[in-house]
């Protein structure tokens, strides 16, 4: 899988303008221009072959050549004035930076917000501190939008840098809102993301004994952040799932509390699940100021790794499992109070050998995977705007569940915090079930199907089109 970056374009009129002309005059600079000097030099070679003279002919000729040359290093310049961010670094455009384009996280110490008292967040300023330097990046040439992936970006791989609580205002600024929401499954999501002290965090070692000696830790499953998903023997017979989320010493003490009565009341509305098509939480208990959860385990091929090995699946196919999908969600969503699963993916939805699927995995909070940072992977992809922002509601999964789609009819993973449609990539897709991918993917939740329950008579009557086998 590609890893996912966040682009940010920098705007500059000016320089748009500059940019917008050489594209519009290519043809001439860029066609006629390096033909005639090529024409020319050749005939002047033949020419004057044997002479050291170079006449007017030659010389228009080289000249024609270096326009071409400056202006095709020019075009590549403007167009790469953008910033991107991955788990690796910032990648400044060269007009701000003119040394290294890439700040790497391990060399950036503080990240930091200028002009507090500005009302306009565009006249404020990010800077990077580094080992080398302070780097400024003045906001006026980011609009709102790309100012909003450019701060998500940079809490969720933002590393060992520490993060100045200026930066979090300017995002309540830029968001309008300025208290952060705890959300529902929010403690695992919110002391995860904040990187409280990631290298403190030891996994339980295989062959560990838990739960009053029922329960014995057979292998890692996922390992990261503040988390920990095991493989576990369950009183010498059976196979359970075991999520381990710990909360940080390094909060304050009102907010570990809040923390602990967040995972308390969730674990209480999972454990009264009962669909089969969901996985069964078994239990829920703390063990050395450790919180965990007991799933079922399931045995079978996760959806991605079946387009990874099968390719693009058939419309027909994708249909009746969506219908599954969303009596999934309409069933999670109408609980009192709702349950948002947070993490609807291809990963979490196995298919089993009689054909159904099962959701294994609740809450992008349980999977903070793969590296110490606490960065978790291949999700961002499936997470919807408001999410991002710590308010997801039941159209986030609605979101979730049209990337899954996307993801199932293209092989291709969705472009994070965009609209998806699949017909782009395979024309052959109907256009009803495309504009079902791109009403759920739609970027304002308002402007998505509002519940799962209006999805199930549309797949239905998209079931009861299909061509009989």
């Amino acid at each position: 899988m590609a890893e996912l970056a966040v682009k940010v374009k920098y705007l500059d009129h000016p320089r748009d303008a500059v940019l917008k002309l050489l594209r519009i005059t290519f043809p001439v600079w860029g066609v006629v221009y390096p033909t005639t000097a090529a024409a020319i030099a050749v005939y002047e070679y033949f020419r004057v072959v044997g002479s050291h003279d170079l006449d007017l002919g030659c010389a228009v000729g080289l000249i024609h050549l270096t326009f071409f040359a400056v202006g095709m290093l020019l075009l590549n310049w403007l167009t790469h004035e953008a910033i991107q961010i991955d788990k690796d670094g910032v990648k400044l455009p060269l007009s701000i930076f003119r040394h290294n384009q890439i700040l790497r996280w391990g060399d950036i110490n503080r990240i930091t917000v200028s002009g507090d008292n500005q009302q306009d967040w565009q006249r404020r300023q990010i800077t990077f501190m580094t080992t080398k330097g302070a780097i400024p990046l003045t906001l006026t040439h980011i609009d709102s939008t790309d100012m909003e992936k450019l701060l998500l970006a940079m809490e969720m791989w933002g590393g060992t840098a520490e993060i100045d609580q200026s930066v979090h205002q300017l995002k309540g600024q830029v968001t309008g809102s300025e208290t952060p929401q705890l959300s529902f499954t929010g403690m695992w999501e919110e002391e995860l993301s904040r990187r409280f002290c990631p290298t403190s965090f030891v996994p339980l070692d295989p062959g560990r004994m838990m739960r009053n000696g029922t329960l014995k830790v057979m292998r890692h499953l996922a390992l990261g952040g503040l988390s920990a998903v095991y493989l576990c023997q369950l009183e010498e017979r059976k196979l359970v799932v075991l999520k381990e989320a710990v909360v940080s010493d390094d909060a304050i003490e009102s907010a570990q509390a809040k923390a602990r009565e967040m995972l308390d009341r969730e674990a209480a509305l999972l454990l009264k699940i009962n669909h089969p098509n969901i996985v069964k939480v078994l239990d829920y208990f703390v063990e050395q100021e450790r919180n965990y959860l007991m799933l079922d385990y399931i045995n079978g091929q996760d959806l991605r790794q079946l387009v990874k090995q099968n390719g693009p699946l058939r419309e027909s196919t994708v249909i009746s499992w969506a219908l599954q999908m969303v009596n999934i969600l309409k069933y999670l969503h109408e609980q009192d109070p709702p349950l948002i699963h947070r993490d609807f993916t291809p990963d979490n939805i196995v298919l089993c050998e009689d054909g159904s699927i099962v959701v294994i995995d609740f809450g992008a909070a349980n999977e903070f995977i793969g590296n110490a940072t606490g960065t978790f992977v291949g999700k961002h992809a499936f997470i919807a705007p408001e999410q991002f922002r710590g308010k997801a509601n039941v159209q986030s999964d609605i979101y979730a569940l049209g990337c899954t789609l996307y993801f199932l009819l293209t092989g291709i993973e969705p472009e994070a915090l965009s609209t998806s449609n699949p017909s782009e990539q395979n024309s052959c897709i109907s256009t009803e079930l495309s504009e079902i991918v791109i009403s759920c993917t739609q970027l304002e939740s308002r402007d998505r199907y509002q519940s799962a329950a209006q999805l199930v008579p549309v797949l239905r009557q998209m079931m009861a089109a299909l061509p009989s086998s």
